[in-house]
């Protein structure tokens, strides 16, 4: 088996509901390898973002990234850091002012 996550709001219904998963996994005869999971976890790395406590975060890596990207010296260069930039859009302040600026940017011939 891979990738499971058992939701919760407190620790006793997730204790409830990881044995209850886990006495399914035993009576279907399935398999997973412990030593690759993680329980109890508060936040859940998924797809490029963290998830819990009802709430989605950008992973502090790709905040990392966003921070030490090289200046933008080439079309191609701002076409990237769209597109990346573009999947979290939706945590970043001002986005499509910003994303539109870059988007004329695109269309110069000659930058300065």
């Amino acid at each position: 088996m891979d990738d499971f996550v058992i939701p919760a709001k407190t620790k006793e219904e997730l204790e409830e509901q990881t044995i209850r998963f886990l006495k399914i996994v035993e009576k279907h005869n399935l398999c997973f390898k412990r030593s690759k999971y993680n329980f109890n976890m508060e936040g859940i790395p998924i797809l490029g973002v963290v998830v819990g406590r009802g709430q989605v975060k950008m992973e502090q890596e790709k905040i990392k990234a966003i921070k030490k990207w090289k200046t933008l010296t080439k079309v191609k260069n701002v076409e990237s850091f769209l597109r990346f930039a573009n999947f979290y859009q939706h945590f970043i302040q001002n986005f499509s002012h910003t994303a539109k600026l870059l988007n004329e940017l695109k269309g110069k011939k000659e930058w300065k």
